[in-house]
């Protein structure tokens, strides 16, 4: 089969998850072509098989709207031209809500070539702002593609009820673990040195994209529960807030007192820092309101680090079926503390779920693995075509 992977973003995380799946997926002996952003970075080893073009803009390299919607609808358009002549037997397009108008342009379009659709959803019910202007749109793209991957059964049905999907066109593939780019975890001493991190405290680590939906404000109220059973508390906030006006966060933080327990980095996080962040850390807090499923799970398993997550869209049932770390209610601030503090105490509880993300990372969620159940849907798209 000759692939196009549709990709429009390739923020970190996402455009590790690109290369990862097409890399397996053309060592099963198949023809990937990744479409994607001005984002993505010059990597030394593309895999056989594998040609990437950035043809959509960097939209973190512009601060205009008006540019950015300009720049996004011409590349929508380059990339409608390149599917419809470029003999693909299957369109991937990897679905994040960035514009939704032109998403729907792209969804139609595609949907009227010859190549199959199929579409993983990342963002089943979108970011708030997008969901309260964009409902009606985003059902219009969910319902162009062929089939629909998510990446857990607990997200089949918000899919198939809120946006009217029939069921049977929804199918599972696992989100893949960042093990391809880990190598060698970097030692905790090491990495709290270069990161100005307390050599002797005990650190929760906060990764990734701060948005609303992602629960900060919860986690920050927590730790004002905690410190004094913790003295020692450091909470690591580190990346960048989009959508969000910090302030709340940072008056929560004055209000409480913590101030001196907790380190704020508000910025993009280089590549080269990232493990660094996760080794640094003795708990990975996913105190999300909202979500599908994390990448930060992931990379948390990958590093064997424990969690404490909320029990929303497929992250809960994730951490709980794997054994990789407690689960809460949403926004229960009570219940985040209490699990913060009981993993804290249990270096034996810490240390076992993090070797069971370091296995189930090699195993359930390799890229093999993932690139091989991905096929199996390509095959089901193609067959569902010939026997319309």
């Amino acid at each position: 089969m000759n692939i196009a992977l549709i990709e429009t973003h390739a923020i970190p995380g996402v455009w590790k998850y690109d290369i990862c799946l097409a890399g397996e997926i053309a060592a099963l002996g198949h023809t990937v072509t990744i479409v994607t952003s001005r984002a993505f970075p010059e990597i030394g080893d593309v895999p056989p098989g594998v040609r990437i073009l950035r043809i959509f803009p960097n939209l973190q390299a512009h601060s205009s709207y008006v540019v950015k919607g300009v720049l996004y609808l011409i590349a929508t358009l380059r990339s409608i031209l390149l599917t419809r002549r470029g003999g693909f037997d299957v369109i991937h397009w990897q679905h994040f809500n960035t514009f939704p108008p032109a998403e729907t342009v792209m969804a139609l379009a595609y949907r009227m070539q010859r190549p199959r659709l199929v579409m993983t959803v990342h963002d089943v019910d979108a970011w708030s702002t997008v969901r309260a202007q964009f409902a009606a749109l985003l059902r219009k793209t969910y319902r162009s593609a062929d089939r629909i991957i998510v990446h857990h059964a607990a997200n089949v049905g918000d899919l198939a009820k809120n946006h009217a999907i029939p069921a049977e066109r929804i199918d599972v593939v696992p989100h893949g673990s960042y093990s391809g780019f880990a190598g060698a975890l970097p030692e905790r001493a090491a990495s709290r040195d270069a990161l100005d991190i307390p050599a002797d405290g005990r650190v929760v680590l906060f990764f990734g994209e701060i948005r609303p939906e992602k629960g900060l404000i919860h986690l920050i109220r927590s730790m004002g529960a905690l410190r004094d059973a913790v003295p020692d508390l450091c909470l690591v906030i580190a990346g960048r807030p989009r959508h969000m006006d910090m302030g709340d966060c940072m008056r929560a933080i004055d209000d409480l007192g913590i101030g001196p327990n907790v380190i704020c980095r508000l910025e993009y996080i280089a590549d080269d820092d990232v493990q660094r962040y996760f080794a640094a850390a003795d708990v990975v807090a996913i105190p999300y309101v909202a979500i599908t499923q994390s990448g930060i799970l992931f990379e948390a398993m990958t590093a064997g680090r424990p969690v404490v997550a909320s029990d929303v869209g497929g992250v809960g049932p994730t951490v709980r079926e794997k054994d990789v770390g407690l689960v809460v209610p949403p926004a229960d601030e009570a219940a985040l503390a209490e699990a913060i503090g009981d993993l804290l105490a249990d270096d034996a509880t810490r240390e076992r779920m993090g070797r069971n993300g370091l296995r189930e990372s090699a195993t359930e969620y390799s890229w093999a693995r993932c690139a091989a159940d991905t096929r199996s849907v390509y095959e089901r798209a193609i067959e569902d075509a010939a026997g319309a």
